[in-house]
């Protein structure tokens, strides 16, 4: 399959759907985006969104394409439609076929579907101005000068970051989740959910004894072109859950 966006060839990448069937998503790296046909996102086991989260990270360091404003189905080729929806953590959104046959949709929109990201507040992004003067769109890769703006003059998107609480919250209730579909054991089951449980509640925080602010920075700084935010936070979140 072909990325609707740069027309490359996208990665398929095979996971597991809630009972245990192979699901196979395809993934364009450079653009940063991910294509479920029907509803394979929903259909997605726990562990299955812990290890897309990990390939997600994982990418970080590959070359980033600014994504197109006008995408075609690649299984029809006809026009996507830009489609909002509403999960627990608010709205995301990503492009429809109209014909049904899937969806594409941006690592950070699938993140905050998940209930892993969050808009950065005015507040934040003014004190973050003071020292970071650009960053790079978490949706569509563009450059946002965020002196001036509050969201992505290319594509609409706010400013988002990776709420430091809501994943530590999601990866341990996922983790939970997988451990329990995957355990028969109830005795076993239970005394895993309790290590993990145990486990979750004793690791330290994204960056802990550092603001996550000062790590925006840090990592802003250091970057040799337009950082990213989200996987910023991404890092951090991970080093600290995996731990």
């Amino acid at each position: 399959m072909h990325c609707p966006s740069c027309h490359g060839a996208m990665e398929s990448v095979p996971l597991q759907s809630h009972i245990s069937l192979p699901v196979a998503i395809d993934v364009c790296w450079p653009c940063h985006l991910i294509w479920f046909d029907h509803q394979e996102s929903t259909s997605l086991s726990p562990g299955s969104v812990i290890d897309l989260f990990k390939r997600i990270h994982a990418a970080r360091d590959t070359a980033r394409n600014v994504v197109a404003m006008r995408v075609a189905c690649p299984t029809c080729s006809g026009s996507l439609s830009p489609t909002s929806d509403l999960a627990r953590g608010g709205r995301f959104s990503y492009h429809r076929c109209a014909s049904g046959h899937g969806r594409l949709i941006a690592f950070t929109q699938f993140l905050r579907e998940k209930n892993f990201i969050r808009s950065l507040q005015a507040h934040e992004i003014k004190t973050l101005s003071v020292t970071v003067k650009q960053v790079r769109c978490s949706s569509c890769g563009a450059g946002v000068n965020i002196e001036k703006d509050t969201s992505c003059t290319h594509c609409g998107s706010p400013v988002a970051v990776l709420d430091e609480a809501a994943v530590e919250k999601a990866l341990g209730a996922l983790h939970a989740r997988e451990i329990q579909r995957t355990t028969w054991d109830p005795a076993h089951m239970n005394a895993v959910l309790t290590d993990s449980s145990a486990g979750t509640r004793g690791r330290p925080k994204a960056g802990a004894g550092k603001p996550m602010h000062d790590l925006w920075v840090d990592n802003v700084n250091s970057s040799n072109g337009l950082a990213d935010l989200v996987e910023i936070g991404i890092s951090a979140a991970l080093a600290s859950w995996l731990a």
